[in-house]
């Protein structure tokens, strides 16, 4: 017969066991949401971000959680990946407020740039595999950068107030890493693209490898190229730009005052 003692330990272990904490450790990119931090998290961002409301019971959600980790960790730094645990009673009003009927349920959540306040919320309709949220939410990444030909360049210095983050690149597409940092600078840098087929302005820069990040800043004494030639991810970058200009998301970001309640309120890719 097992003893009590022995049943109280295996009580205790399952109780503070890193399973008991959800489905998504520290050792994942997924951030655990609950009601105190789901504002912040969510709705204070200019980041879009993709919500997984999910119980620890459900069959569905244990076999979505690998896809869901391995998108969380491609998406680092270019989106916010996140997860509300429904079975536990202290976030069971953030389901019921998001209509939460069954498991998982993924909804996307993009900044409204006319009412922060209100983001635009939409029901994930896309398959259960990494590749196809990380396509998803790619897609509902507002673009902060600005694709540039030569002639334009020099106006576009000349017409924002900089600093001037100007990446050329010899693809297509915008990297989803650039567009992050946008939206980390949003406000405080301005960013454009120009490819390498704009060989005049390449020249012009003396950019002669390509992907290669310049940052122009002006003073009385005119116009300065600052050419970037450290490792071309996201940290590094983000760590750099914050010395032309100071970011609106991220480590370095300013803290948002916090508003004062009343008294009788209830406390509710990495690589280019």
């Amino acid at each position: 017969m097992l003893s009590t003692a022995f049943i109280l330990a295996c009580q205790l272990f399952l109780l503070f066991s890193p399973a008991s904490a959800g489905f998504y450790g520290s050792d994942t990119a997924v951030i655990n949401l609950t009601p105190k931090t789901f504002k912040s998290e969510i709705y204070d961002t200019n980041y879009t971000s993709i919500v997984e409301f999910y119980a620890e019971w459900c069959g569905h959600c244990k076999n979505l959680r690998p896809q869901y980790t391995k998108a969380a960790k491609s998406l680092n730094g270019v989106a916010k990946v996140a997860a509300v645990r429904c079975d536990d009673q202290t976030n069971q009003s953030l389901c019921s407020r998001y209509d939460v009927r069954g498991y998982p349920t993924l909804k996307i959540f993009r900044p409204n740039s006319k009412v922060p306040s209100n983001p635009y919320i939409e029901d994930y309709q896309g398959g259960r595999t990494a590749k196809a949220i990380i396509d998803t939410v790619l897609a509902k990444i507002p673009n902060k950068v600005r694709r540039l030909k030569a002639e334009e360049v020099q106006t576009w210095i000349e017409e924002t107030n900089g600093p001037n983050v100007l990446l050329f690149h010899n693809k297509a597409n915008t990297p989803p890493m650039y567009k992050g940092l946008a939206i980390d600078y949003a406000g405080t840098a301005n960013f454009g693209i120009i490819r390498n087929s704009e060989k005049g302005v390449s020249k012009e820069y003396g950019v002669t490898k390509f992907p290669l990040i310049v940052v122009i800043t002006t003073d009385e004494e005119g116009e300065h190229r600052h050419k970037y030639s450290g490792e071309l991810k996201k940290e590094p970058l983000y760590e750099y730009l914050s010395s032309f200009a100071t970011p609106v998301e991220g480590a370095k970001a300013p803290q948002k005052p916090k508003k004062a309640k009343k008294a009788t309120e209830a406390t509710q890719h990495e690589e280019l």
